[in-house]
Parts: structure tokens; C-alpha cells; sequence
């Protein structure tokens, strides 16, 4: 089975699978876990320089709300190269990843079986489903019904070890200009760790929002936690 992620939640999710061997191609942004991923060919770029741009430059960029498809460049030379039997991408948010119109659309001019799988998940449980169906794909459906276990035990400790405890409310911002409430699976963690979320509700696709709305809400904690280069839904969170 030979792997192309074009998502970095989806890279975690192949090594959580034990399956890093197997992946021949992946994005730049693909970091995790450290040092294991040095020799694959890295099939993805971005068109914009984070380095430079402010918040509010590279949300103009991307062209607003849920919008830029062109952010993001994918290598069609790279990704027959790596004659892969699946790869793997999503189609939650255009300006998370490269678009999954782009994907389909460049796999379906190369030769050979290609399979792409979208991830799509807004919730933590929709995460848990992800993993279980990418173990079903990738032919490994017991390591993922294993790891799947195991992270609900991690979840339902933390759980356990806040209960009782006094819940703040808590407002977490994933953009600075324009401010961004964090969505889909966010709020659960909040909740998950005791906290009480404010802003946003479970798998919710979060608009902008002024300060105004932060500061009429009083949360007790204000928690920023800015993606990487786009202003709209969150990377999907590494499943361990």
C-alpha cells in the first residue's frame, strides 16, 4: 500500500496506524512525528509567504470566509511519481489544505488506480470515525479499533480528572485579524478539559466576529491558538 497524504492530521493518522513506511509523498506542512518524515517527497507548496504577510494580509489573500483554493499548489509530476494507491486529502475547508476538487481533478489525469479518500470530520467523534475508516482503507481495521480505544480512554481520563471541578468559561480564538472563534471539534476539548466554551458550539464552521462579542461574552480565559496560515476552520487536530 503506497501512501500520499495531503493532509498533515492525516500523516498523524498514518503513523498512529503504523504505517509511515508507506507513505511516499506528503505536504509541507507535514511535521509530525519529528524527524520521520526527512525522506518523503514533499508533493504540495504554498503561495503565500506567512513569513512576511500580517493576520489581516493573509486573510485577504485567501479571499475571506472559507475561500482559497488557489493557496495551496500541488506538484502533478511528484504525485505520479509516487504511483500511490491512495492518497489522502479533505474537503471541509479550502483553505486548510489543497482543495479537493484540485486532488480528484489531478488524479483522475494520471494513469493507473488511485484512490483518493477525503476526511471530513467536525467533531471529536468524527475524528474517532476518520481513524476507524482509514483503518479499514488501509487494510489495518484492528490497529485502528486499538488506537481508537485508546484515545477514548485518554479522553474519558481527562474527563475523569476534572470532574466536580469548577468549569471557566472560555473563549478560544484561531485568527487574530479578522478575530476567529474555533470551531468543530474546539469546543468539545474545552469541554473535555473542563472548561465551559464559549463563541463556538461542537462541529460548528465558525464567520469572524469583533472584539466586542469576546469581551460582551466575560470569559474567564482567553485561549489564542492562531492556525499555521489560514484564517478559517482549524487544522485537523493529530489524533494522539
Amino acid at each position: 500500500m503506497r501512501i500520499v497524504s495531503l493532509l498533515p492530521a492525516a500523516t498523524d493518522f498514518v503513523a498512529t496506524l503504523g504505517l509511515l513506511p508507506s507513505l511516499v509523498g506528503r505536504t509541507h506542512e507535514c511535521d509530525w512525528p519529528p524527524g520521520s518524515l526527512d525522506d518523503v517527497p514533499v508533493v504540495t507548496s504554498s503561495a503565500i509567504d506567512h513569513d512576511v504577510l500580517s493576520s489581516r494580509e493573509i486573510s485577504a489573500a485567501v479571499g475571506g470566509e472559507h475561500r482559497g483554493s488557489g493557496l495551496y499548489s500541488l506538484d502533478a509530476g511528484l504525485l505520479a511519481a509516487a504511483e500511490a494507491d491512495v492518497v489522502l486529502t479533505q474537503d471541509l475547508c479550502d483553505v486548510c489544505a489543497v482543495s479537493y476538487r484540485q486532488v480528484s481533478e489531478t488524479v483522475r489525469a494520471m494513469e493507473g488506480d488511485t484512490r483518493v479518500v477525503s476526511l471530513e470530520p467536525r467533531t471529536i467523534e468524527g475524528v474517532f470515525t476518520c481513524l476507524t475508516t482509514l483503518g479499514e482503507v488501509l487494510n489495518v481495521p484492528e490497529r485502528a479499533a486499538v488506537e481508537v480505544r485508546r484515545l477514548r480512554e485518554r479522553l474519558e481520563a481527562v474527563r475523569a480528572g476534572v470532574a466536580g471541578r469548577p468549569r471557566p468559561t472560555v473563549a478560544a480564538i484561531e485568527w487574530l485579524d479578522p478575530l476567529w472563534p474555533a470551531g468543530h471539534w474546539v469546543p468539545e476539548q474545552i469541554e473535555a478539559a473542563g472548561g465551559a466554551p464559549l463563541l463556538a458550539t461542537a462541529g460548528e464552521h465558525t464567520r469572524p466576529i469583533s472584539w466586542d462579542a469576546v469581551v460582551e461574552a466575560r470569559p474567564d480565559v482567553v485561549i489564542l491558538i492562531p492556525a499555521a496560515s489560514r484564517p478559517s476552520g482549524p487544522r485537523p487536530n493529530s489524533p494522539s
